[in-house]
Parts: structure tokens; C-alpha cells; sequence
């Protein structure tokens, strides 16, 4: 009788083993996913990329990496030598799977792609990396048109010039830039844009005595925006300006040094100037002075208000000015609500809109 239950207990020790055994045979099983193979082109002359991902067993879906060094849309976009997920993207059938990015920065990048599982086995379980493919694109896609012709226009009208990412959904490309032009002469005309295109900080860290000569948005916009928002002929059309940097006109916080920008911000003065179609006191609820974000700086969690809105009927956010603020570490700004507000807001605050200006040449 004891010898009966010491067989049974071994059997029943072989069968949990066995069954063990099968266990992480079929776990070893799951686990291989195949690796996919993948092809990786430029079309339309080098402006968009394509990635062409082989049938792969297995998978359910597939993860697009890229690192490189061309610039993208912003700093929320912003490529470098690491590699960024940049596409999650399910299997078609058995089919192959092509991924298209409409719009895609000049530079040189590296791609790889790795497949995934998770309805089939219950956890997700990715293969290994394919090989790195590198691409090298000559041209950006920045912009829509390569002429223009303003001679018609006047104050007040808005014109579309230059493209940045504004819906949020980066695969259908960048939409073109709304520009309110606030004043026409023969040789140019001085535009700034019709809603807040971007969330980026006045400075990057706090400083006591920043102008806007030493400012990270200067710096921002002449280089980053000005790269990725202008094909050639546009960057051709914007003129390089003489900025001069008032003092605050209520605290009178010194405006620093005047300067040359091809972009740059609207000012404390010119927040009252009537011709160009705002209110001559800082203190009124201007609807002119109001400004509504973009799609794609809402979902960047910019600070929003539903109370004031713009004459489209939009929710408004609050906007930098150049001039500096109530201390040297701030900088003014016009308010959700239209008023400007000389005492400002610290510099590395990442809560107000951004509205470029800049004067175009019609000549």
C-alpha cells in the first residue's frame, strides 16, 4: 500500500513536471515572432517618407522607430541620434503594410521596425528589430506654393503663407499658416498669424535679466519655426527687420538692445496701435487682441479659457509679447480675454501662445 502511494505521488510529480515542461515549451513557442523585413523609400522628390513593412508571422501589429538628425515640426517633435516610436501601426491582412508620412523634414535617418502580439498569446510579445535602413531626405516639404502674388491684398485680409502642423495628426502633413495682415506699403507687407501655432516657453530656465536679444523664443523662432515653416521661396519673401525692444512702457523694465529677426513677436506699443486694427487702451476686452490656439497646441495642453472668445466664436489662450514684464525675468503678454498685461508672466512659463510676425516682400 505504500509503495502504491509512492507511485502515485511520482506519477503525479512527472505528469506536473511534463505539464510544466509543455508549458514553457508552448511560452518558447509563443515568444518566437517573426522579425519583419522592411523597405524604406522617398517619394514626391524626397518630400515624404515611406516605410514598407513585409508579411510577418504572427504579428498583430508593428512599431515604427527613427532616429536622425532633421529638425520636425517643433520641440514636441524633435528628432535626434536616439530612436522615437513615431507609428503604431495594426497588420492588413497578410498584406504588406505601408506606412506613409506625407510630410517629412530634410535630414538623414535610420529606421527600424519590430513586430508585436498581444491578442493572440494574452500579453504582448515583440520580435526583434529588422535591420536599420538609412535614408537621406534633400528637401523638406515645407510649404505649398512656389509663388505668390500679394498686390491685392489689404489690411485686414487674411492670406495662407508657409505650413506648420496645426490639426494635430501629423500622417496627412502640415496645414498652411493664417497670416492677418496688419500693414501694407508698396515694398511689404507686416503679418502675424491668426492663431497660436505653438506652446514654447519665452525662456528655457529663469533668468533675472532676460531681453528678448537673449531670449530662447528669438532664438526658436528665427531658427526652428523659421526652418520648418518656409519652403525656399518663402524664406526668400521674408525680410530680415530692425526690431526695436522698447522698454515696458507702465514699469519701464529695460527692452534690452534692439535687433535683426526674420520672425519675431508684436510688442507692448503696437498691442495699441488702432491702425493696425486693435485698441488704443491696454486695459480693454479687445476681441482684435484675442488669439485661439490650434488644434495641435491644445492637444500640447495649453491653458485654455471658455469664457472669452474670439470673433470666430473660438476658445481663446494667452499670448507672449516681446517687451519684458514687471521684472527682467518676465515678459508681457495679452490676456485670454484681450487685455495686456504689462506685469507679464515669468519666462519660463510653457502656458502662453505663440504668434509669430514678420514682414513679406511684395516686390
Amino acid at each position: 500500500m505504500k509503495s502504491l502511494k509512492t507511485l502515485l505521488c511520482l506519477l503525479l510529480i512527472m505528469f506536473m513536471v511534463m505539464g510544466n515542461f509543455k508549458s514553457i515549451q508552448a511560452e518558447a513557442k509563443e515568444i518566437s515572432i517573426s522579425v519583419p523585413k522592411i523597405k524604406v523609400k522617398t517619394v514626391k522628390k524626397g518630400t515624404s517618407l515611406k516605410i514598407i513593412i513585409s508579411k510577418t508571422k504572427d504579428a498583430e501589429g508593428y512599431e515604427v522607430y527613427v532616429s536622425g538628425t532633421g529638425s520636425a515640426y517643433s520641440d514636441y517633435m524633435q528628432f535626434s541620434t536616439d530612436y522615437q516610436k513615431v507609428a503604431d501601426v495594426t497588420k492588413n491582412g497578410k498584406a504588406k503594410r505601408t506606412i506613409t508620412f506625407k510630410t517629412f523634414p530634410a535630414g538623414t535617418y535610420k529606421v527600424k521596425v519590430r513586430s508585436y502580439n498581444n491578442k493572440k498569446f494574452g500579453y504582448k510579445i515583440y520580435s526583434d528589430f529588422s535591420a536599420e535602413k538609412t535614408i537621406t531626405l534633400k528637401e523638406a516639404s515645407n510649404g505649398y506654393k512656389s509663388s505668390y502674388d500679394f498686390s491685392k491684398i489689404k489690411k485686414g485680409d487674411i492670406i495662407k503663407f508657409g505650413a506648420y502642423e496645426q490639426d494635430g495628426d501629423f500622417s496627412n502633413g502640415k496645414e498652411p499658416i493664417e497670416w492677418i495682415v496688419l500693414e501694407k506699403t508698396k515694398k511689404d507687407i507686416l503679418v502675424v498669424s491668426k492663431y497660436a501655432i505653438d506652446r514654447v516657453p519665452y525662456n528655457n530656465d529663469y533668468n533675472n535679466n532676460i531681453t528678448w536679444e537673449t531670449s530662447y523664443l528669438r532664438k526658436w523662432l528665427n531658427d526652428k519655426f523659421y526652418s520648418n515653416a518656409f519652403n525656399e521661396t518663402e524664406k526668400g519673401m521674408i525680410k530680415v527687420t530692425m526690431v526695436e525692444n522698447y522698454d515696458n512702457v507702465v514699469y519701464k523694465t529695460a527692452g534690452g538692445n534692439d535687433t535683426k529677426d526674420r520672425i519675431f513677436l508684436l510688442s507692448q506699443l503696437e498691442m495699441i496701435n488702432s491702425d493696425y486694427g486693435f485698441s488704443d487702451s491696454y486695459d480693454e476686452y479687445d476681441i482684435n487682441r484675442r488669439c485661439a490656439p490650434t488644434a495641435y497646441v491644445i492637444a500640447r495642453g495649453i491653458e485654455i479659457g471658455s469664457f472669452y472668445k474670439t470673433s470666430d466664436d473660438e476658445n481663446t489662450c494667452r499670448w507672449w509679447l516681446r517687451t519684458p514684464g514687471l521684472q527682467p525675468y518676465a515678459a508681457a503678454l495679452v490676456g485670454s480675454n484681450g487685455i495686456v498685461s504689462p506685469n507679464g508672466e515669468h519666462v519660463y512659463d510653457n502656458e502662453c501662445g505663440v504668434r509669430p510676425a514678420l514682414y513679406i516682400s511684395i516686390k
